[in-house]
């Protein structure tokens, strides 16, 4: 008999970020490649009071609905983002099936986000039996009893599998950012390079508290270009067309849109933080430390003024550089390394 899996999450697309969660729903369709399972995501979502309040006695209340008091049956729960999103798990473990199987992936702020852990949280990771965590820096942070743990990529669109390398001279962008439009990823120290910038072909693509003021700079900075939320395939060209991304990340425990843009043969620039120590390497010279703000923002010039101004050969090496290392992200690999993790937990019986 094939193992049942049921993949959950408090994610899901919004009208201000319709992207929002779009890494876990390519996990699971990259998936459903190898078994049929169920996909449980935050459906009701949106930016109102409302909605901050409610959302999850809303979640928990259509998990108990649609899993709890139904006749299907789960032997893995596939937890992404561990907290609180795992006492759906727990309910039904507790409520349905004792003997269901809980795997959990850590995206990074369900841990940065709740140190020092508290009594529950403690608690509720001593029920997961495979730990899955985006960076080895990230596992070094959280909060783990049974010792099953791996580091894997999230894992990004195959489509980027065919990106086509674009010579320098041939891209119009000079710097590409897309994310959340958040201090998190340092929005505020990119418009502090912007008077120094003003020669530069800037591009954003996100949303976000900073979006307005964004919106205002443009007036005073015509270079600078603003994008809502982006297809995979939209994000393809716009990475294909760029000779740098930046990544201003104060946290960061993956970052896949730096793992895209590398796909894409596009360099990256990133402050010092799990995910581009993993990615890049925390001695690369292309990876800044933020230890000292003043000093940051003037090495992060000066790193973008040396990029746009390399040779054309060793533009093209950092490219291929990029590339080499992103190929092995891709999210048919990731999904079928999970695969083997629900195989091992849940040997196949035959009926």
């Amino acid at each position: 008999m094939t193992k049942a899996v049921l993949i959950i999450t408090n994610m899901g697309p919004k009208a201000s970020a319709p992207f929002q969660g779009q890494f876990v729903k390519n996990q699971v369709l990259a998936l459903q490649q190898h078994q049929a399972l169920a996909y449980f995501y935050m459906s009701w979502h949106n930016d109102s009071l409302l909605n901050k309040l409610l959302k999850y006695p809303v979640l928990f209340l259509q998990f108990f609905w649609s899993y709890i008091l139904s006749f299907k049956s789960f032997d893995i729960i596939h937890v992404h983002f561990f907290y609180p999103t795992i006492w759906l798990a727990l309910a039904y473990k507790y409520l349905r099936k004792p003997s269901v199987k809980i795997v959990v992936t850590c995206h990074g702020s369900d841990i940065y986000h709740y140190q020092p852990f508290g009594v529950l949280y403690r608690w509720c990771s001593r029920h997961v039996e495979q730990w899955i965590f985006t960076s080895e820096k990230l596992q070094t942070k959280a909060f783990t009893t049974v010792p099953k743990a791996v580091v894997l990529s999230a894992g990004i669109a195959q489509l980027y599998a065919d990106a086509t390398q674009f010579s320098r001279a041939d891209k119009d962008i000079d710097l590409l950012y897309v994310g959340a439009l958040d201090k998190n990823k340092g929005m505020d120290r990119l418009i502090a390079l912007l008077p120094q910038l003003k020669d530069k072909t800037i591009y954003l693509v996100g949303t976000g508290p900073y979006q307005a003021q964004f919106e205002q700079l443009k007036k005073d900075y015509p270079n600078l270009q603003l994008e809502a939320g982006q297809s995979a395939e939209q994000l393809k060209a716009l990475y294909q067309r760029s000779k740098c991304f930046l990544s201003l990340s104060r946290n960061e425990s993956f970052g896949l849109v730096m793992t895209e843009a590398m796909a894409c043969y596009t360099p990256v620039i990133a402050t010092l933080t799990d995910g581009s120590a993993e990615q890049l390497g925390a001695d690369s010279f292309w990876v800044i430390d933020q230890t000292d703000e003043q000093v940051l923002q003037q090495n992060l010039l000066k790193k973008i003024q040396q990029l746009l101004s390399l040779s054309d050969s060793d533009y093209t090496a950092l490219q291929q550089s990029a590339h080499q290392h992103a190929k092995d992200c891709l999210v048919d690999d990731v999904a079928a390394k999970i695969q083997q993790l629900y195989q091992a937990l849940c040997p196949e019986q035959r009926s």
